[in-house]
């Protein structure tokens, strides 16, 4: 779970914090940044398994359009940089990829990077790893009182830094240490150079040698983007296709199938498909249920919807909006879903009436498990809907907005601004109807 981001140079955020708990709904006009703190998101956690460039043809925009606009003097140029900062709850003890068991110490954690850009007479020419960090959290370093839920967390602020950029004489850095913390804890630390790094140190960890940066690499890459593409998703799939849903939904029908063979019981021979159908009639009230055609032998699955009325529809000519909630609820019912989930615009395709019921299902499925020791599976959506925004309770809206200075002959530069605190009384926080307001702002362009 992620518990606070911080984010300074990248489109168009500038200086920007923000803490979030299981839930959240960035609530703002179109244009207002909302999706950007998505890019954000997403490409801190495509630093975190692959190469600068790789991370950044995965985000909306060109690698030059990443690095946020400035005003120098009348005239508009780009950062050179931007620098993210992830601070999260991880779950107390992990597998890694080839079944070695681990235990955290510490279950509280702060990574930092920064990524640079070289320029060359006034062109941009790569992007490197300039900074980058890991460390522990303690417990007086805690921001959010309900962290946890009251549920027992490891703290150890006394632990070394897990990742660290080392610098030369003239301040400038030579090198990034990876200190093992595994079960042997043998050995020196490792370091890698840091000339002009084309990915992260966070990137070459593959094993639980390195326990708690392992689980932080996976914490990052278990972060889902949820972006539904209709034709995509409506299309039988092969049965070897990811067993994980893609962001466009494009493997629905063979997720739809592993969770039935994989949660098929004698009393309930469709696993959490039925609960799947229960939830897609409480937004959609003619759906009986979810079928699955193909056997676990076959080479491809599809599915079809069957309604209240025994008429049956197949996927190829399902409705788009009610894809869109079908791949959502695939995703909430697996039991194998974890980690965070970002998904825009939760109204789309759903009846102004249901939308409270909608809210309802995505404020269940994100929370701490029951324990000790939690471990959190958290749902960020955006929205520009008032109707959603009725639906929220205070502490889950975030007001996303644009601010900027305007000066006269001078371009305006914009940033992205996102509040807390909804309040009934306008002395202590934003009110209902100042967030009203925002939502019927205008767009600017940004």
């Amino acid at each position: 779970m992620i518990t606070r981001i911080e984010v300074d140079g990248f489109k168009t955020f500038e200086g920007f914090g923000l803490d979030i708990g299981p839930f959240a709904a960035i609530v703002g006009a179109n244009a207002s940044g909302k999706s950007n703190l998505f890019d954000a998101i997403k490409f801190v956690a495509g630093l975190a398994q692959k190469d600068i460039g790789s991370a950044m043809r995965d985000i909306r925009g060109t690698p030059v359009e990443l690095f946020r606009l400035f005003r120098s003097g009348a005239r508009r140029r780009r950062r050179t940089s931007m620098a993210f900062a992830i601070e999260m709850l991880l779950p107390p003890k992990g597998v890694d990829a080839f079944g070695n068991t681990f235990e955290l110490r510490a279950q509280r954690l702060r990574y930092e990077v920064e990524v640079a850009a070289r320029v060359e007479r006034n062109r941009f020419q790569n992007a490197y790893v300039r900074h980058e960090r890991c460390v522990a959290l303690a417990k007086s370093q805690e921001r959010q009182a309900d962290v946890g839920n009251g549920s027992r967390i490891k703290y150890d602020g006394r632990l070394k830094p897990f990742i660290k950029t080392v610098q030369d004489a003239e301040g400038e850095p030579s090198g990034f240490e990876i200190r093992q913390d595994g079960p042997s804890r043998r050995g020196r630390p490792v370091v890698l150079p840091a000339a002009e790094a084309p990915r992260t140190a966070l990137s070459t960890i593959t094993t639980a040698e390195f326990p708690h940066l392992y689980a932080v690499r996976e914490m990052l890459a278990s972060v889902q983007f949820l972006h539904v593409d209709p034709q995509a998703s409506r299309r039988p799939t092969d049965r070897l296709a990811p067993r994980r849903m893609l962001p466009d939904a494009s493997n629905l029908a063979t997720v739809l199938a592993r969770l039935r063979d994989e949660t098929a019981s004698r009393r309930c021979p469709d696993g959490v498909l039925t609960d799947i159908g229960i939830d897609l009639a409480s937004l959609i009230p003619s759906v009986a249920s979810i079928q699955v055609d193909g056997s676990p032998s076959a080479t491809e699955h599809s599915f079809s919807i069957e309604l209240a009325d025994d008429s049956s529809f197949s996927s190829r000519v399902i409705s788009d909006g009610t894809l869109r909630l079908l791949a959502l609820l695939t995703v909430l019912n697996d039991p194998e879903h974890g980690g965070v989930l970002c998904f825009e615009e939760p109204e789309n395709g759903v009846h102004e009436a249901r939308i409270a019921a909608l809210i309802e299902i995505l404020r269940s499925a994100a929370g701490y498990d029951d324990g000790e020791s939690p471990s959190c599976f958290q749902v960020l959506v955006n929205t520009h809907s008032p109707a959603v925004l009725a639906t929220l309770d205070d502490h889950e809206v975030v007001v996303c907005d644009i601010v900027g200075k305007s000066e006269a002959g001078k371009p305006r530069v914009l940033r992205t601004r996102m509040r807390t605190g909804i309040s009934a009384d306008a002395e202590t926080g934003l009110t209902r109807t100042e967030v009203a307001a925002v939502l019927s702002k205008p767009a600017e362009a940004i």
